[in-house]
């Protein structure tokens, strides 16, 4: 464990926060919107509904300082998606304003899911003169059209001739789906993932040794894509090899377990292998693919970085490693260096 990195290797001190007053939620979609919002209050649950957002408008649907890190929202508009986070309200048809989050369907309500709004993430403010500085969110970060292809290898373009790899990726895993005996190996890379099938297009041989693997150890690959997506690759592997650990192999190994948030006891994550599962109490909300780097696109100064990329085709965040420990870690959410603290807590969930 000679590679964590102690507090006083820090590089740069995080700036402190200012806080936000008021919440704005921006509809940047093309169609017309309805949205709610979810938070908590004194130690109880609200929801409300529903705003209606022409697009290229604006909703200021708190009007105070921001207590909470985390606020939560839906938006709805016919033919779109919403892209939720797995996170369960209650809600109703016409404007409502619900008490708690339990017992929808009994107290006569609906319910759905929301996606997490993170007011610790970068964000564009209004700062006009005289005007309260609010968070401001987009509707776009959630809400696509039900048309548009996701963003999967499935779905992505086939790729060109000249389509050959060889490479240093992270072996994540591999699942056996249970309808037809398919085997899907997942390997993790800064731009995404790879994603090897046992359709023919590997060797047998290969895809046995990839159910060998444990998830985090780092491998070589070489092989060809057979269609990219966003953030997928479908490929072919000819070429399978063991490599030595990086220090930035070591620190993803180090970063394995269960974290708490110092802030908000709520709120958690647990790193297995190359994937960030993270949860809002016992309610998981999203899973991430990370890695760690020397540079982000978004950061300046020293590293190494954090950069988690969510599976589903969401935001990619980064987040500069200020201090690891085998109890506590420090991180920085990038471009601003906001300081994030973390204990490593190795407990079962509730």
């Amino acid at each position: 464990m000679a590679l964590l990195i102690a507090p006083a290797a820090l590089v740069q001190s995080a700036r402190a926060d200012t806080g936000h007053v008021g919440l704005e939620i921006c509809n940047d979609t093309a169609v017309p919107q309805s949205l709610s919002l979810a938070f908590r209050d004194d130690g109880r649950w609200i929801s409300r509904g529903w705003w209606q957002l022409p697009p290229a408008t604006c909703e200021r649907v708190i009007d105070a300082p921001l207590r909470n890190r985390f606020y939560y929202f839906r938006s709805e508009a016919q033919d779109w998606q919403f892209l939720d986070e797995r996170i369960s309200f209650c809600t109703a048809p016409d404007e409502f304003t619900i008490y708690g989050d339990h017992d929808c369907a009994i107290r006569g309500y609906d319910s759905a899911f929301f996606a997490k709004i993170d007011t610790q993430a970068p964000a564009t403010t209004t700062d006009a003169p005289g005007a309260k500085i609010a968070y401001v969110a987009q509707l776009s970060e959630h809400s696509r059209p039900r048309h548009a292809p996701p963003e999967s290898a499935a779905s992505g373009a086939t790729a060109p001739p000249d389509s050959g790899f060889d490479r240093d990726v992270t072996f994540q895993g591999c699942e056996v789906r249970q309808s037809d005996g398919r085997v899907i190996c997942k390997l993790v890379m800064e731009e995404g993932q790879i994603c090897v099938i046992n359709d023919g297009a590997t060797e047998p041989a290969i895809i046995e040794r990839l159910l060998t693997l444990d998830a985090g150890a780092p491998v070589r690959v070489a092989g060809n894509r057979l269609a990219i997506g966003d953030r997928v690759i479908q490929a072919s592997i000819s070429a399978l090899t063991e490599r030595d650990e990086t220090r930035y192999d070591t620190l993803l190994t180090q970063l394995a377990g269960r974290w708490v948030s110092q802030s908000d006891a709520y709120d958690l994550f647990v790193v297995e292998g190359a994937a960030r599962r993270n949860f809002y109490g016992s309610v998981e909300t999203m899973t991430e693919l990370l890695s760690v780097q020397t540079a982000c696109a978004d950061a300046e100064g020293a590293g190494p970085f954090l950069v988690a990329q969510a599976e589903d085709g969401g935001p990619t965040h980064c987040y500069r490693i200020l201090s690891l420990t085998e109890t506590d870690l420090v991180l920085g959410y990038m471009p601003r260096d906001s300081r994030l603290h973390y204990r490593r807590q190795d407990l079962p969930l509730n």
